[in-house]
């Protein structure tokens, strides 16, 4: 019989959990720290989801996570590292599965992975556990409370169906069949009342009033002597005398307006308007002051100088020439105190002996932005560096508040990290003007961080705050 793929998980050296080839593992099999997932690694530094078996090629591939130890046997060798690339069975962190090959793979230092191949085997009971599969894989008999419950809880569900029976049959109302829309119309029509408003109708009468006996002569003007137009008389004058001289055909076009936008207003004209006497619609300077009988609708618009006022505009002060020696940065206080904005902060000249050191020995620089684009060992390895960073944003984010900056802050930061994890220097450059104190305090706090890996890199990053 072929023997099958066999994975064992172990906490502490103790078993957990087993998955095999045909039901846990299909074709691949994933772990992490995601609660959602079969086997859940609780570690803070485990990805979230991590595939540890894919088929490749008709055989299992193991993707070893990143920072794991492996052990292999064959036969009771122990195979190391060199054996396995050498023989085509390790490639980067993948591990070529064989049936004559088992091992173990630490994940982390509580929890590891043994992995082998088995023949698929059947449990076969004994006499004794076969007698105590019969004694137990039957139901107890129910005391005398259990068939009481049930009773009444089979009594409850057959009355219940009876009443919905009876009221189904004999109590159930008979609704009428839903109006259509036409039978709707038609009721509301016949309901409907036509309202007649009992008014009689009367048709307009305009009477001229009569002029009294004491009326002045006719035409004679009643304003003050030298007034243009006819005012209003003392006494009783009607409609018709206030209308005298009106020519109803007399229609000309609505008078044009020109006007002039300045800094301060406006200034209009329109023809027709004035003071004292003159042709057009003009008041009177006497007590009385009504229309003009020399209205005349086809004179043409006169307008003033109104473009005197164009050329003046508002007044105001200023200098003749050019403010010189202005600065970009305003700064309260000692400016000596603010670190420069680009320039790395603290001992320079060992910041770049420890670059140019990692350079010599072939550790590049990574920054965060050119992940993507690294293979899939180097990309879990790296991201398990971001994924830490961002954890400790919270750090910097009270550093922040405590210095108590009204600015938002930025800072690309370039750590250089030891083979155990620890922080070996960092390079930290403000982008702006900010407090030094505020600046070193930042550098403090990146210098004391400590990564889950166990090599040495060069990572740079961008870190704000506020």
């Amino acid at each position: 019989m072929a023997k099958v793929l066999s994975l064992r998980l172990n906490y502490k050296g103790k078993f957990l959990d087993y998955a095999k080839e045909g039901k846990e593992i299909k074709r691949n099999f994933v772990i992490g720290s995601n609660k959602f997932l079969q086997w859940q690694i609780l570690e803070p530094a485990f990805p979230d989801k991590h595939m540890l078996i894919k088929q490749k090629g008709g055989e299992y591939v193991m993707e070893l996570p990143p920072d794991s130890q492996l052990s292999c046997e064959r036969a009771g060798d122990t195979l190391d590292t060199n054996y396995l690339k050498q023989n085509n069975l390790l490639d980067g962190n993948q591990l070529m599965l064989k049936e004559d090959i088992k091992g173990t793979v630490t994940l982390a230092p509580n929890w590891s992975v043994d992995f082998d191949f088995r023949e698929p085997w059947v449990a076969v009971l004994t006499p004794e556990e076969k007698a105590i599969v019969a004694q137990y894989a039957r139901r107890s008999q129910p005391d005398s409370v259990t068939k009481f419950n049930r009773t009444i809880i089979w009594l409850a569900v057959i009355l219940t169906f009876v009443f919905l029976l009876i009221f189904d049959v004999f109590l159930k109302p008979e609704y009428s069949s839903i109006q259509t829309v036409e039978d709707i119309l038609l009721s509301q029509q016949g309901e409907a009342q036509k309202v007649v408003a009992d008014i009689a109708p009367s048709a307009p009468s305009f009477a001229e009033p009569e002029a009294p006996a004491e009326t002045a002569a006719e035409g004679t003007p009643q304003g003050k002597p030298g007034a243009t137009g006819t005012g209003r008389g003392t006494g009783s004058s009607s409609l018709t005398s206030a209308l005298q001289g009106f020519d109803a055909g007399a229609v000309g076009t609505a008078p044009a307006l020109q006007i002039t936008t300045v800094a301060e207003g406006f200034s209009a004209g329109r023809p027709g308007g004035g003071r004292g006497a003159g042709p057009g619609m003009g008041g009177s300077s006497g007590s009385g002051a009504g229309a003009g009988s020399s209205y005349n609708p086809a004179a043409t618009p006169s307008f003033g100088n109104v473009a005197s006022v164009v050329g003046k505009g508002p007044s105001t002060g200023g200098y003749s020439s050019a403010p010189e020696g202005a600065q970009g940065v305003h700064v309260l206080g000692d400016a000596s105190k603010l670190a420069a904005s680009g320039k790395a902060w603290g001992d320079v000249s060992k910041q770049k002996q420890i670059a140019a050191s990692y350079s010599a020995r072939g550790i590049s620089t990574v920054s965060e932005g050119s992940i993507g684009g690294m293979d899939e060992g180097s990309r879990a390895k790296f991201s398990t560096i971001r994924e830490q960073i961002q954890a400790r944003q919270s750090q910097i984010e009270q550093a922040y508040r405590e210095s108590q900056i009204t600015q938002k802050v930025s800072f690309t930061i370039t750590v250089y990290i030891t083979p155990n994890g620890t922080v070996r220097e960092s390079s930290v450059v403000p982008n702006g003007s900010y407090p030094s104190d505020f600046v070193n305090r930042i550098k403090s706090i990146v210098d004391a961080w400590t990564f889950n890996v166990r090599e040495e890199l060069a990572y740079q990053f961008k870190i704000r705050a506020g």
